[in-house]
């Protein structure tokens, strides 16, 4: 006996017990029983007999081949159909509850029944009815809620944007993604890659200082803007600095001024391909505008960051032309080691930002005696023991995280040295040519006599050695330009050190790749490096 129709409509299942089931008859429904086998028609539910293999059906199959004597039946060549969607749904009747189109309940089926089958409920009268119930038949839709329309405010993007032009929104988006982070070397809160691209559109000399730039490194490394562009970003900055200059309630924020004057160093530093051509017009204002603001080394934000970016652009110049800093360092050191000694947790950016500071003092304290450049007199004892307090005391966080030695067997000459962070990487590479600087300087200050050729040969192997760690770090990062460019003013300043053939080789090819890679021009330093190299040889 198959289950009830009713049931069957009200999908639940049925118990097929007698006439009328169970539960048609708790719920005072009409059962109305199934048809009859003969009645109903079988579907061959996917097992294509022409597929299945041959023998008994497997377990679970049903032997559904068709019988020798099936009787098939002829179909027309056209076939319409007809849809009686709506004449079916009008035999059945719907009511709702109470006039709510919101309520259609069938009637609970755990409620006792009445001797002659009623339900104690009122809402007994309301269940969904089966087509073959006695009564009129009729038809009533059922109402949805009316549900009124709030659509979401609307952002009217062309007239919030920030940038109208495509091209410049194009160069700031540039300098965000590939400058910023170069400037961000040691700047853990990413202040160049963030807030000054979040702050130049409402600032016109720091926006024209980032267009500026990133014209000037596109032109060069992929020659999608014309070198003109960048010209004409620069220009503009000049007629802003002037007016600023004649007007000092101009009001533009020192932090901005700061920012700029960093950023237009860095347009002037790409844009010179020989050091005859480094105007180094914004790194003198640079240090004028720097050494009037004292609490920028310490005040945080976008000062700061500009001014130890500022530090370390000041280092190059020095490395590259050997010569003491332009930037008075005493007045700042007043500052910064106050602060550093007084704050109870130091982070990793505050010991970067020694490892800068000491190769700055470093600088000073090993070029000054050689330049007519009046400077603070520097003790080099107690300098030098800070540089090994800084090595001794470092936080474990600046180990490396892997390093192999060198092996020339393999076309290597320098070893592989991996830092989970350019931070880490940047500030020993500084450490380690403050060292170089000592070891060259105390090495100068030596009488060339047998008796000390031992010790002498020990202060080579120790430049040697740290050099090897510089190079070492800007080949291993790749495409990490902040530590290329170390590199590259450590090979201008101890250059001459470098004898072996294939160190040689491979440092010149470092160049080569930064420039094209990077924008940054080496050229002339190739061509220099190159003629004493081969000089040297002979």
């Amino acid at each position: 006996m198959r289950g009830c129709l009713t049931c069957r409509q009200r999908h639940i299942k049925c118990d097929k017990t007698e006439d009328q089931c169970l539960r048609c008859r708790r719920s005072g429904r009409e059962c109305i029983p199934a048809p009859t086998k003969p009645e109903e028609v079988t579907f061959r539910h996917g097992q294509n007999p022409s597929l299945r293999p041959s023998g008994p059906p497997r377990y679970g199959e049903s032997d559904l081949v068709f019988p020798t004597d099936q009787v098939w039946v002829s179909l027309p060549t056209q076939v319409s159909f007809e849809d009686e969607t709506d004449r079916t749904a009008a035999d059945y009747r719907v009511v709702s509850l109470d006039g709510s189109p919101f309520h259609l309940k069938h009637a609970p089926e755990n409620l006792p029944s009445s001797p002659n089958g009623a339900l104690h409920s009122p809402f007994a009268s309301h269940s969904l009815q089966s087509p073959n119930f006695a009564g009129p038949s009729r038809a009533r839709s059922v109402q949805r809620p009316v549900v009124p329309h709030i659509p979401f405010p609307s952002t009217d993007f062309a007239s919030a944007q920030k940038l109208r032009s495509f091209n410049e929104a194009f160069l700031l988006r540039h300098f965000r993604k590939t400058l910023g982070p170069w400037l961000d070397v040691c700047d853990s809160q990413s202040h160049f890659s963030v807030d000054v691209a979040e702050r130049a559109p409402a600032h016109p000399l720091l926006l024209y200082a980032c267009l500026a730039i990133s014209a000037r490194h596109l032109s060069y490394t992929n020659n999608t803007v014309p070198p003109e562009t960048a010209d004409g970003y620069h220009e503009r900055c000049i007629e802003i600095l002037k007016t600023v200059l004649e007007n000092r309630d101009y009001g533009i924020s020192i932090d901005i001024l700061l920012t700029s004057t960093v950023i237009l160093r860095f347009f002037e530093q790409i844009s010179s391909h020989s050091p005859s051509n480094d105007l180094q017009s914004h790194l003198l204002a640079g240090s004028v505008y720097i050494s009037s603001q004292l609490d920028c080394a310490v005040s945080g934000g976008l000062a700061e960051a500009s001014f130890w970016v500022f530090v370390m652009q000041d280092i190059q110049f020095a490395l590259m032309f050997q010569r003491p800093l332009r930037l008075t360092l005493s007045p700042f050191a007043e500052k910064l080691y106050p602060a550093w000694q007084h704050r109870t947790a130091q982070d990793d950016r505050d010991w970067t930002h020694k490892a800068i500071w000491l190769l700055a003092e470093t600088i000073n304290y090993c070029y000054g005696a050689e330049n007519s450049v009046h400077i603070d007199p520097i003790d080099g004892n107690a300098l030098r023991q800070r540089v090994n307090a800084w090595e001794r005391m470092k936080p474990d966080t600046f180990r490396p995280l892997h390093y192999s030695g060198r092996d020339p067997g393999c076309g290597r000459p320098f070893p592989v040295i991996w830092f989970t962070n350019t931070l880490h990487a940047a500030a020993i590479q500084h450490i380690s040519m403050a060292k170089i600087l000592f070891q060259q300087h105390e090495l100068q200050a030596m009488q060339p006599m047998p008796q000390i050729r031992e010790a002498i040969q020990g202060f080579e192997d120790e430049i040697i050695l740290n050099l090897g760690t510089i190079f070492g770090i800007a080949l291993s990062a790749e495409n990490d330009l902040a530590l290329r460019i170390m590199a590259g003013h450590a090979l201008c300043a101890c250059g001459t050190w470098i004898r072996d053939s294939l160190a040689q080789t491979c440092l010149l090819d470092l160049l080569r790749r930064t420039e094209v890679e990077n924008g940054w021009p080496w050229a002339f330093v190739i061509q220099k490096l190159s003629q004493e190299w081969h000089q040297t040889a002979r």
